[in-house]
């Protein structure tokens, strides 16, 4: 390995580990949404603790539903943007204010600069629970599993290999005013609470 690749990779090892640190930083702030009231007024949450097992949720079937398969979808494309390295591709999914819309954007461009291309690396969900915190945005607690994936070079050489794994995520997917669709406004590491 050149002290040029060794650089490369080094880089892209910093970058992905300050996205995991920048996803971390995003639960302080989903826990200030959701202790902070549309009045400005400070308020304790209303979160039920969680465990491993399938809670029953109130939502109604249809609400459950479309977000389980808006989630899904989001997934999908974000899956496709990486493909297809397109950071474009994504501000139909995010938030504008969402911490995975920059990372994920980063990401990619950083792909695109080096001429590297993910193989593998498909993302689905297994849903663990749905909590309403308003109208127009929910929680969704789900085990987020992702395939092994590669990173190569044009030519196929490896630059990076990661195993695939599962780990519990709550995704807060909200429905901007003028938005017929539900966005991702961030996804943040989960404790269930039960270790």
């Amino acid at each position: 390995m050149t002290t040029k690749d060794h650089e490369v990779q080094s880089t892209t090892s910093r970058r992905l580990l300050a996205l995991g640190l920048v996803t971390i930083l995003t639960v302080a702030v989903i826990l200030a949404v959701l202790i902070t009231r549309e009045d400005g007024r400070v308020t304790r949450p209303t979160l039920a603790p969680s465990s491993t097992a399938v809670i029953p949720t109130t939502t109604t079937l249809d609400t459950r539903t479309e977000l389980t398969r808006r989630l899904v979808e989001i997934l999908k494309i974000r899956d496709k943007a990486f493909q297809e390295r397109d950071r474009q591709i994504l501000k139909g999914v995010y938030t504008v204010d969402c911490p995975c819309l920059e990372g994920d954007g980063n990401a990619i461009q950083e792909l695109v600069d080096n001429n590297y291309h993910i193989v593998g690396g498909a993302t689905s969900i297994r849903l663990r629970r749905v909590s309403r915190v308003s109208e127009r945005l929910w929680l969704v607690v789900a085990d987020f599993r992702s395939s092994p994936l590669r990173i190569e070079t044009k030519d196929g050489k490896l630059v990076r290999e990661e195993p695939g794994g599962s780990e519990l995520f709550q995704f807060a997917l909200s429905k901007p005013n003028g938005s017929r669709e539900w966005l991702l406004g961030r996804a943040t590491a989960y404790k269930d609470g039960s270790g």
